[in-house]
């Protein structure tokens, strides 16, 4: 009986285990087929596998390993960008300060193929009429160019996916913050070559409209290899598809412009214009608005302090910004600029986002501050801003306030400032650097307008200040004298300038009956002629190179350069004097009290610069078809005289006051180069080529009161040789300015080789001095063009350039100063015999010189 159970149990597992063999051999093979079913993840998903997705204007994705990854879609092809790229942070202010763009932003666009992304850098300076016969053509001959191609990793839903963390990780060109220099500049700039190991992607930040990527770079310097670090903030901004209206540009108004050209077959040339520079404001309410009412605008002018302002100058900074919408409500809008603190519950608040304008504070020794601005180049609307704020500034207006108002203002005479009194100075630099954010370019003939004694009238400075523009380099008024401050003068520039209320009515005011650009034009032009007539709504275009227009200068102070001088200079005659007394802090180096001197050197050093363009000085005019004005007229002769006297006195007579033999023994290091330097200069305006040759061309002008050459070299040597002429006792003055005058007369006429090693010696020692007082000077105080900007960034502003006018040929002025030559040596022949030991032997030692020169010895 239990074999015959054990046999059916058998049975009956062999019967089961036939089936369930059999099903699992189908089991196994079901998933093998389903396995081969599965497909392989995708290049898309594999490379984004462990990143983090953000959305933006398109995707972005960011994985662990750093690497950065964009998915554009179809649309994104069709649109344009802003690509900018700031310095987050740096290890060396060299150059430029955390905050600040290291390039102008570019208009970019993107397009594909089958296997690539391209980076196209747009072309904008140039535009044809749509449907013109021409336009193909135009289209091939403006090709936008390809900054970079981008390998496609794959193709996902209609998203074509590209890499670009080494576009943003690499020493791109485009976005370098290393300066591209011709060979026999890079010694001004910091040269090196990129560390790969010690350079990566950081991190980034996508919003609606834009991405912010930050990347750390790194450099070795060349030639000692020393590391130079940097976080860099690169922003792509997606612009709107159609640009808001530009507003065209008009010299007689000083707005930051962009020029362009634009091609077409109705016109008999290629039409040329250039547009402003501007934030687009737009009313709430426009019906209220065009009836003119004060209307806020949709989106306000909003900018965030730095936090790391020191609380007691915050409130005034933010002061310096609203005090604009003094000239908005002209334009008519209210509240349309604001200052806020940076946000401190703001997770997405970065300063170094594009979409935040910020007012930067850059720890550094640098005495200065800029406001430079971003603009979408198809229209010329500004996008953003920055007001960068050195640390040092305020060392900067100490000084200035100080050595132009120290004779007049008890306050000032004092090592460190009242709150009170620096926050004035502070406000006027934040509201100088917020006017170039909005457009405004310096306006250096502004100041001019004013006559001098209305600068000592308590009723006009209290109304006016300095200058009718803060946009002017306006300094305080160092016209005033001792007791004006307690009739009443104000020593200090305005809030603002009736000229700038002006030009932001003329640049942001809406006008209804328009439709385009050009329709605003009569509106426009209509606006100026109500001014015209009006000295105080003149607008001076700064000149480059060279000074040549006595009435646009930088920091001066009214009508009358030579009586402003003497003003001033009376003044500083009181600084001088005292400034050590004032500023005494026992125990205490001299260190700050020679800093000091230098600033009263630095301002002695303006005002006689602000004398040298009466000779050969030409007065530019911004004339228009049909008004009877000139381009340019010449300064009269009796005003050229002046100034020749003028400059002549001071060169004799600027020793005796301008740092003292007791003064140099004890805080100036010995630095008595600064005499010679500065007498020469003087005295080489005298002889300057182009300013000789517009003397020249005056007289063949034929103008009334203009100079002829003959007579002005007789004048020149009249004026220079003086106290020969008149027999009087020679100062040790008097014989280096008539040596100096002889040696450049020798050389002007050709009678001499020229004297390289000492020619050049003078010149470095003039040129040592203005760097030494006038080192803010040299950096600039707005956005202009930048060493490196690629080719596609225009100039931001227009100049006289001055640079045209050539030296007066030798043919033409050599007679003239032999013939002077001739007369010298006739007078110094009756002087030789003098008494003194020293003047007889400066007659006896020129009258060889000439007599050298004259036998042709020396060439």
């Amino acid at each position: 009986m239990k074999k015959v159970k054990m046999l059916a149990m058998i049975a009956l597992c062999a019967a089961m285990a036939l089936p369930m063999t059999s099903c699992r051999s189908r089991s196994k093979a079901a998933r093998a087929k389903a396995k081969k079913e599965v497909k392989a993840p995708s290049k898309f998903d594999q490379a984004i596998a462990d990143a983090k997705k953000q959305e933006g204007p398109f995707s972005v994705y960011f994985t662990k390993k750093n690497k950065l990854y964009f998915a554009l879609p179809d649309s994104a092809f069709s649109r344009e960008y802003l690509l900018a790229s700031r310095v987050a942070a740096t290890s060396k202010t060299n150059e430029v300060v955390a905050g600040q763009m290291n390039i102008n932003p570019f208009l970019i666009r993107f397009s594909k193929d089958n296997t690539n992304v391209y980076l196209h850098r747009s072309q904008y300076l140039s535009t044809v009429r749509q449907g013109d016969a021409i336009e193909p053509s135009y289209k091939r001959n403006f090709l936008d160019p390809i900054l970079k191609a981008f390998p496609i990793v794959d193709t996902k839903d209609g998203n074509v996916l590209i890499e670009v963390t080494e576009f943003f990780t690499s020493d791109e060109k485009s976005l370098s913050p290393l300066v591209t220099a011709p060979p026999a500049m890079q010694s001004r700039y910091i040269q090196g070559s990129l560390s790969k190991s010690a350079s990566n992607m950081m991190g980034v930040k996508v919003f609606p409209q834009n991405i912010e990527i930050k990347s750390l770079l790194t450099y070795q310097i060349k030639p000692l290899g020393q590391p130079y670090t940097l976080q860099m903030n690169r922003s792509i901004l997606l612009l709107p598809k159609k640009p808001v209206r530009m507003r065209l540009q008009d010299n007689r108004v000083g707005f930051f412009r962009s020029f362009r050209e634009h091609f077409t077959t109705d016109r008999d040339k290629v039409e040329k214009y250039a547009l402003i520079h501007r934030w687009d404001l737009q009313p709430k309410d426009s019906a209220a608005y065009f009836r003119g009412e004060l209307v806020e605008p949709i989106k306000p002018i909003i900018f965030y302090v730095d936090s790391a302002f020191p609380d007691k100058w915050r409130s005034i900074v933010k002061q310096g910004v609203e005090d604009w919408n003094i000239a908005f409500e002209a334009a008519g809008f209210k509240n349309a600029i604001q200052a806020k603190d940076y946000p401190k519950d703001d997770p997405d608040f970065d300063p170094d986002d594009i979409r935040y304008s910020c007012i930067k504070y850059a720890t550094t020794s640098t005495a200065n501050a800029m406001g430079p601005s971003y603009v979408d180049p198809r229209s010329g609307q500004i996008i953003c801003a920055d007001v960068i704020w050195y640390h040092n500034v305020i060392s900067l207006v100490h000084r200035w306030r100080f050595a132009q108002t120290a004779a007049v203002d008890p306050q000032v005479r004092k090592p460190v400032f009242d709150d009170e009194v620096m926050r004035k100075s502070l406000r006027y630099v934040t509201s100088h650097e917020v006017g170039h954010t909005l457009g405004l370019m310096h306006n250096m003939g502004a100041s001019y307008s004013f006559p001098i004694d209305s600068l000592r009238n308590p009723g006009f400075t209290q109304k006016y200040g300095t200058t009718p523009s803060i946009m002017d380099y306006a300094r305080n008024n160092f016209v005033a004298q001792p007791g004006d401050l307690e009739r009443g003068v104000s020593l200090t520039p305005p809030v603002l300038g009736v000229y700038d209320i002006h030009a932001i009515r003329w640049g942001y005011r809406l006008i209804p009956e328009a439709q385009t650009a050009e329709d605003e034009r009569p509106t426009l032009n209509k606006w100026i002629m109500e001014k015209a007539d009006d000295p105080m709504y003149t607008f001076g275009a700064q000149q480059f190179p060279h000074t040549i227009d006595p009435t646009d200068q930088m920091e001066d102070l009214g009508n009358d350069h030579l009586k402003a001088g003497d003003l001033s200079i009376s003044n500083l005659k009181i600084i001088s004097k005292n400034a050590a007394e004032w500023l005494m802090e026992r125990d205490k180096r001299y260190d700050d009290i020679h800093e000091i001197y230098g600033e009263i050197i630095g301002q002695y050093f303006r005002h006689i610069s602000h004398v040298k363009p009466y000779i050969g000085g030409i007065i530019f005019n911004e004339n228009r078809q049909g008004d009877q004005q000139t381009a340019y007229t010449y300064v009269p002769r009796s005003q050229q005289l002046q100034a020749m006297k003028w400059l002549a006195r001071e060169a004799r007579t600027f020793h005796t006051w301008l740092i003292t033999p007791e003064q140099q023994a004890v805080f100036t290091n010995g630095e008595y180069y600064v005499h010679p330097s500065l007498r020469a200069s003087i005295v080489r305006a005298f002889f300057n080529p182009s300013a000789l040759m517009r003397i020249y061309q005056s007289e063949l002008s034929g103008e009334e009161n203009s100079y002829a050459l003959s007579d002005y070299t007789d004048d020149a040597v009249k004026v220079l040789f003086e106290p020969s002429i008149k027999g009087k006792k020679l100062s040790s003055a008097d014989i280096d300015i008539e040596a100096l005058a002889i040696g450049m007369m020798l050389k002007a006429s050709g009678l001499v080789k020229e004297e390289k090693s000492g020619s050049n010696r003078l010149q470095d020692e003039e040129e040592l001095l203005a760097t030494k007082f006038f080192k803010e000077e040299q950096l600039p105080c707005a956005l202009g063009y930048r060493q490196g900007a690629n080719a596609n960034d225009m100039a931001q502003s227009f100049a006289r350039i001055t640079i045209a006018y050539r030296p007066i040929p030798t043919h033409v002025i050599a007679p003239l100063w032999m013939k002077q030559l001739k007369e010298i040596r006739r007078i110094y022949t009756t002087r030789k015999n003098a008494t003194d030991k020293a003047l007889r032997a400066h007659y006896e030692y020129q009258i060889m010189r000439i007599d050298n020169a004259l036998s042709g010895k020396n060439l």
